[in-house]
């Protein structure tokens, strides 16, 4: 908000809280009590009111494109795109030094239910979104959200998955762990923002 719209929202926060012409400028306590619920709902009335209206006119969301227009993902952050994968929509971040325009984590830990890591493995889970990690040219993101318990890890990196390692109480929210090969999104870099 400018300083000028701060002035603004000062201005008629003020106006909301004098006293009527003729009234007294000492209010009682119960008036004083409760003119402050109206005053504090003006002004946050009055801020959200200055966020909330789109710049340009336009209330579409931004989005990232490549070079040919194909759609990246919807913004989330000035570095964070959301796409819909297979029916879940995946946030990850965006690396334009990267030959491929999506960050390379290089690694991420996939967990198990059981104590030597065979059968279904997980990836953490904290966000509405399911969160993308990329490694080489897997994406990595969780299907579904569940409290568990893992008893056992291991690191997939670029060069494969590594040792099984044990874990102790490591309780959280996890999902099944699925892959998408970044290439199958047929991206070509530049990446630009466009409404």
């Amino acid at each position: 908000m400018s300083a000028n719209e701060h002035q603004k929202a000062g201005n008629m926060v003020y106006q909301a809280a004098r006293p009527l012409p003729g009234t007294s400028r000492e209010p009682s306590k119960p008036e004083h009590r409760r003119a402050l619920p109206v005053i504090v709902a003006s002004l946050l009335l009055t801020a959200s009111l200055a966020h909330g209206a789109p710049a340009g006119g336009s209330n579409r969301p931004f989005r990232v494109i490549d070079k040919r227009g194909n759609l990246v993902g919807y913004t989330v952050t000035d570095n964070m795109v959301a796409r819909e994968i297979n029916g879940v929509w995946v946030t990850f971040y965006l690396h334009p030094a990267d030959g491929m325009g999506i960050f390379n984590s290089e690694a991420i830990y996939l967990h198990y239910l059981t104590t030597d890591c065979s059968g279904t493995p997980y990836v953490t889970h904290y966000s509405t979104f399911s969160e993308g990690t990329r490694v080489g040219f897997k994406l990595y993101y969780p299907t579904d959200q569940q409290q568990l318990n893992p008893q056992s890890l291991r690191v997939a990196s670029e060069d494969g998955l590594n040792a099984c390692q044990p874990t102790s109480n490591i309780s959280g929210v996890y999902g099944v762990a699925t892959t998408v090969d970044i290439n199958s999104f047929g991206l070509e870099l530049p990446f630009t923002a466009t409404q």
